[in-house]
């Protein structure tokens, strides 16, 4: 009898576990969905702590920009976690202060997600990895967007641009326009 007990050496490996003995490894029709739902828990929070920027703008800013010059906000997020960053930004002469980290509970993608993207990058899995990470994207693009429009009346003269981090792209949170930051449009280096 086979030293690691009774029954085990007939056992099938789980899916993607090459010979492991884990749970099965989410798919991405769970996985999304258990995404989407996490975000939803952080609605109110989100809303709140936008209003709170536009209200208040809290930012450290750099010397000789006084609140009035910040006329937007630069929202950066995080690729892996989708923890957002705001960044104060005057659209004329581009940024004017520090990011500072929205005060959200984390993390924003639920440990069984993470664990499933985790275990199709340690497996080379790139299908997964590129499909799951697009279609949470596009949801927390949507998700962000709303939680702008919900808070947006804090302040209506604000301006509101969202990207990941390090990336030429930014979509408008007013318009859900996208664009690149190079276009003319809105200074923002």
């Amino acid at each position: 009898m086979p030293a690691f007990g009774p029954g085990l050496a007939s056992q099938p490996a789980a899916r993607g576990g090459h010979g492991s003995l884990d749970t099965e490894r989410m798919d991405i029709n769970e996985a999304h969905p258990s995404f989407a739902a996490m975000l939803r828990t952080q609605d109110k929070a989100l809303i709140s702590e936008i209003r709170r920027l536009l209200q208040e703008r809290p930012f450290t800013l750099n010397p000789g920009v006084s609140k009035e010059a910040v006329d937007a906000i630069h929202f950066e997020y995080d690729w892996e976690s989708f923890a957002p960053v705001a960044i104060p930004l005057n659209t004329r002469s581009g940024y004017c202060g520090r990011g500072l980290p929205l005060a959200l509970p984390l993390p924003l993608i639920p440990p069984d997600v993470d664990a499933a993207l985790t275990e199709a990058m340690d497996n080379e899995d790139d299908d997964f990895c590129d499909e799951l990470r697009e279609k949470m994207t596009q949801t927390y693009l949507a998700w962000f967007q709303a939680a702008w429009r919900d808070a947006r009346a804090a302040n209506q003269d604000m301006r509101g641009f969202l990207s990941v981090h390090d990336t030429l792209w930014r979509t408008d949170l007013d318009t859900g326009e996208e664009f690149r930051e190079d276009a003319g449009r809105v200074k923002f280096f």
